[in-house]
């Protein structure tokens, strides 16, 4: 049977024309500077999707299934990518790669399926790193870690006290009333970043939740799990996440296993934090008793006076309440590792950290694990799982009406002259000078939150089709974020105010829930046109966000009982619950000429159950191109080699406030019959979302090979719709209805000058400054002019006119030329923001970092001083500087005096955020001391807000107690002074 050698010799010809028609690349990638070899660098055959990556030696091997030369492309995150021709006649190789200055070789997320090279990129896009975001020090929550690292941000904290509690807003205002934080995702989650409330202001009599000096619930998130952070500003870049973009999105990517031996990584922090700054307090004497007091009470005072000076018992009671030194601690664990089909990343977290206020402080405990894996060569499945626990001593700080549950309140009214101190029989003083002995509040008053968090994200990645040419995938995502916040703020009833009350004894509890669910499907087909790169998206999302609040408040509790059923007076301070469904559908084209011409065209429809009509669908279009012209062949100059001028625009929207479409009833009791009352503010079904559109123009320039890189971007932000609260007749019966009128402009420049400065084999030297300003007009009010914010005209309130920005700051002396009737003393809105950055490695184990942060101009309504002069406790209070008999204290510039003027002040300031140092022990001497069992040692020391330079009279001029408003959260009243953190740091990996 002559068919079985015939076929056997074809078998043998055909398997000889295989062997010759492939061959395999061997060889090893390293740093270039340092000579250490790199584990996990991409080596990619170029036009194709095969590979390979580096294993723990930097080693590779790499199959090329053709007989003709091709090209490899060689990447690792860092460093800059490079191309090498290899062949037959050239299978090994010892590759370098040159660490990347200008980061213009990371990937950056530009949509809800797609990702670019920031070389091709469109858009001013931010991207933070592990390293900058926690390689110099130890930053309590993710969203402190941001201060001077992302151009166009403005950050804020409700007070210093420990948990965090942050504002940020992206290129201006978005909203004059509801969404001005940005959007938050965590590994494609919409998290609930809210700003949630604890009743300390219920309690306190401050008022409204928004003077809570709560934190937001990003601090939950353990900043060490993050991989990087990337912030889109504005729409121009956002419009692809539609209805919830229009502050920004922040989108977190955490760290995920590699393939390789598995490593495991100890580190452990441990530090001490003191105030940052303290304000000193006056020196009383018998001249200023005699001038302070009222002829009735000096008497009374001096002998006071005359007892503290022969017992020499004077107390500084800023000191004492607020200079006590804390302990940080902060414990992580990271185990990672994995093969070609799984790869995993487990990580725990114990952070515990005492606040410089005692009895207060900040305890987290978090579990993550990510685990990636391939269930078939064509489907890939992504987890992410992450469960916190934390609770929060936030201490009593900020306003307060009469009830003395504020220590500044208390401690601006109180002599240093007045021992408030327990006494030895465990009695406290009566403080005869305020409504409470706030010692007494230090040590048993409680204000506790405490979280528990579940934050669940997949996504599973499935090739339909996948050539050399062209592939088609199919990417399905989602997760949960579900969030239980239960808070309780508890005042005994044997303190001063309390005891003096008809029901002594306060307790108010509060429980939280949240569920956040979304849900996203996506086609993505990469395919080619000639000599242009098609990649084309489409998709629908599916939002859903529950939320639940709950608080009760009992008054006149059994003695030493926090029992809600032991209290004489018990009542349901308030109830909320919350459903919206949202839902969208996304379109995305990306075309990319060679890496020449870059364009993108998108478009986003949304409808959500928040609107006026539910079912209507807006639609968010985005468009955006970039040109390198350092690519085209014409182009010649050695010193410019990249040159890539950029346009972007983009629309995107703000959701409407819940509630807004319906009249809401207020419950009521009369005569023991149970009923409803129609409120004074009636429903708007017409109501849509606050939009926004935004026009964006830049030019990123790279020099000397890019070692240095230029990033300038000039934008024009427009919001539309803006939601306020139409006054109607009184003839309608009601009061006011919600309407879409005002429109807002926000016009900025954003500038980043980057690049190793020096670079040798024993030291490098890489530097970054950023610059940004924003300015803000409302082109159109709708409404009458206005004044809201803060107290007041008297002490200091904001403008809301046409023609002038929102964050205006007004206030007495009358002046009838300016709308509203009062005199313009300064904006919140500060002039520029400047933030300079080094780190330098020298040798081969030294690092050291640093951040400066400056910003210049912006005013702040100091209500601190307000309450200081009124109590006659500033520091100076009784000099004279202009000599005319007055002090100080009663009169302070500017003319004429004691005007609003004299409480808004400049809140400029130079900051030094961050400073670092730290030495890694050299492998060799590793390996004599442990042979091969330990891998690394790292040690260090950091500084966390080492140093403040600023005229400002308060703790600290990014303080405000309205920090969560979107535009009225520049007032200092009394906060929670701002940490100085000290570390000392020591990692192990095995």
């Amino acid at each position: 049977m002559i068919y079985k050698p015939l076929l056997t010799l074809v078998f043998l010809i055909l398997s000889i024309g295989i062997s010759q028609a492939q061959y395999t690349v061997t060889g090893n990638v390293s740093d270039e500077r340092t000579g250490e070899t790199l584990i996990g660098a991409s080596l990619l055959i170029k036009g194709t999707t095969s590979g390979t990556i580096t294993d723990l030696d930097g080693n590779f091997t790499l199959p090329i299934p053709n007989s003709n030369g091709v090209e490899l492309v060689i990447s690792s995150i860092g460093y800059n990518s490079i191309t090498l021709k290899v062949s037959p006649s050239q299978t090994t190789l010892n590759i370098t790669l040159k660490q990347d200055a200008t980061n213009l070789d990371e990937v950056v997320v530009t949509g809800l399926a797609s990702s670019v090279k920031r070389s091709n990129l469109a858009n001013a896009v931010s991207t933070v790193s592990a390293r900058d975001l926690t390689g110099t020090t130890t930053i309590q929550t993710a969203d402190g870690a941001l201060y001077g690292k992302v151009a166009g941000a403005t950050i804020r904290s409700n007070g210093g006290a420990p948990g965090g509690g942050m504002s940020i807003q992206l290129r201006g205002i978005s909203s004059l009333t509801g969404a001005s934080q940005p959007l938050i995702i965590v590994d494609g989650v919409y998290i609930n970043n809210s700003f949630q409330s604890t009743g300390r202001a219920a309690v306190s009599g401050a008022g409204g939740s928004n003077q809570d000096d709560g934190s937001n619930r990003l601090a939950d998130l353990n900043p060490a799990d993050i991989e990087n952070i990337e912030v889109l500003k504005g729409p121009s870049a956002a419009a692809i996440y539609g209805t919830r973009a229009n502050a920004g999105v922040i989108i977190i990517t955490t760290k995920r296993g590699v393939e390789g031996r598995t490593t495991v990584s100890l580190s452990q922090d441990v530090g001490f934090a003191n105030p940052l700054n303290l304000l000193g307090v006056d020196n009383w004497s018998e001249e200023k008793i005699n001038f302070f007091f009222p002829e009735q009470t000096r008497a009374q005072e001096l002998e006071r006076f005359r007892a503290a000076q022969a017992s020499n018992t004077f107390i500084d009671y800023e000191d004492y309440f607020y200079n006590n030194q804390a302990t940080l601690l902060n414990t992580r664990i990271n185990i990672s590792g994995g093969d070609d089909k799984t790869k995993f990343f487990v990580s725990g977290n114990m952070t515990s950290e005492d606040g410089t206020i005692k009895r207060t402080g900040f305890d987290r405990y978090s579990i993550r694990a990510n685990i990636d894996h391939k269930i078939a060569p064509w489907i890939k499945l992504g987890v992410s799982s992450n469960y916190i626990n934390s609770s929060t001593d936030r201490g009593f700080t900020g306003n307060q009406n009469n009830s003395g549950a504020s220590i500044g309140y208390s401690i601006a009214y109180t002599p240093n002259y007045y021992d408030l101190r327990r006494n030895a029989d465990g009695t406290y003083p009566t403080n005869p000078y305020f409504s409470e002995n706030p010692v007494a509040v230090t040590d048993f008053g409680e204000n506790n939150s405490s979280v528990n968090r579940f934050i669940q994200a997949f996504t599973l990645d499935i090739d339909i089709l996948k050539t050399d040419k062209h592939f088609l995938k199919a990417q399905i995502a989602g997760g949960l974020d579900f969030l239980n916040n239960a808070t309780e703020v508890y005042l005994p009833e044997f303190l001063q105010f309390q005891s003096s009350q008809a029901n002594p004894g306060d307790i108010f509890v509060g429980r939280q829930e949240s569920l956040n669910t979304n849900f996203q499907a996506a086609l993505v087909y990469n395919w080619n046109v000639g000599r242009v790169n098609m990649n084309s998206q489409a998709g629908m999302v599916r939002l859903d966000f529950q939320n639940h609040s709950l608080f009760n408040r009992g008054r006149g509790l059994v003695p030493g009982q926090k029992n809600l059923k032991q209290a004489a007076v018990q009542e349901i301070n308030s109830e909320f619950e919350s459903e919206v469904q949202e839902a969208g559908i996304f379109l995305q084209q990306e075309m990319n000429f060679e890496d020449k011409i870059i364009g993108t065209l998108g478009i986003r429809w949304d409808k959500s159950s928040l609107n006026g009509n539910p079912n209507e669908f807006f639609a968010f279009p985005r468009a955006s191109m970039a040109v390198n012209i350092a690519n085209f062949d014409f182009w010649n100059s050695s010193a410019i080699t990249l040159l890539k001028p950029r346009i972007a625009y983009g629309e995107t929207a703000g959701p409407v406030p819940f509630g807004s479409t319906y009249t809401p009833l207020g419950g009521t009791n009369i005569g023991g019959l149970l009923g409803s009352t129609v409120a004074t503010s009636i429903g708007n079904t017409a109501i849509i979302p606050e939009t926004a559109s935004e026009l964006e123009f830049g030019v990123d320039v790279g020099l000397f090979n890019n070692r240095f890189s230029l990033e300038a971007t000039y934008y024009i932000k427009n919001t539309q719709n803006n939601i306020q609260n139409l006054n109607l007749a009184p003839s309608t019966g009601v009061n006011t209805t919600p309407s879409n009128e005002a429109e807002l402009s926000n016009k900025g420049v954003e500038l980043g000058l980057s690049g190793t400065i020096l670079e040798k084999s024993n030291i490098r030297w890489f530097s970054r400054v950023l610059f940004w300003k924003n300015t803000i007009e409302m082109t159109r009010l709708g409404i009458p002019t206005y004044l809201s914010g803060g107290f007041g005209s008297g002490l200091g309130t904001f403008l809301y006119a046409e023609g002038y920005s929102p964050t205006t700051i007004v206030g007495t002396p009358a002046d009838p030329s300016v709308p509203g009737g009062f005199t313009v003393w300064g904006d919140a809105q500060p002039d520029f923001n400047l933030s300079f950055s080094n780190s330098i490695s020298l040798y081969k184990g030294i690092e050291l970092s640093f951040l400066i942060d400056w910003r210049k101009g912006g005013s702040n309504i100091n209500l601190t001083s307000f309450l200081n002069d009124g109590g006659g406790t500033t520091n100076g209070w009784f000099d004279d500087d202009n000599g005319d008999g007055i002090p100080n204290g009663r009169q302070r510039e500017p003319e004429p005096y004691n005007n609003a003027g004299r409480w808004i002040q400049d809140a400029s300031f130079v900051k030094v955020r961050e400073i670092g140092l730290y030495y890694t022990i050299p492998r060799e001497t590793i390996t004599q001391w442990f042979g091969g069992t330990v891998q690394g040692i790292k040690v260090g020391s950091s500084a966390n807000n080492a140093f403040m330079f600023t005229k400002y009279p308060g703790y600290d001029p990014e303080t405000s107690t309205f920090g969560a408003q979107a535009v009225q959260n520049n007032v200092d009243i009394a906060p929670y002074p701002t940490s100085r953190r000290i570390f000392f740091h020591l990692t192990l990996d095995f």
